[in-house]
């Protein structure tokens, strides 16, 4: 695991025991923007998936398949 996978391991864990301390407390007002970084986080770990190769497709919504080749 590189230096920035490992950190980024790291900031998901930052991340829950936010969320939780969040919640503990009941500070709503933290809420969306912990929601925010929960996102964020989630789209860096794309990026990086996505710099070593093992980034994975969007599944398609549906595949138009021409009338003609209907069946």
């Amino acid at each position: 695991m590189d230096r920035l996978s490992e950190l980024s391991s790291e900031l998901a864990a930052v991340i829950e025991q936010l969320q939780a301390e969040a919640m503990q407390r009941n500070v709503r007002e933290l809420m969306a923007p912990l929601a925010w970084l929960d996102e964020a986080h989630g789209w860096l770990n794309y990026e990086l998936s996505r710099l070593n190769g093992a980034a994975q497709r969007e599944p398609v919504a549906f595949t138009y398949i021409p009338i003609d080749l209907r069946k």
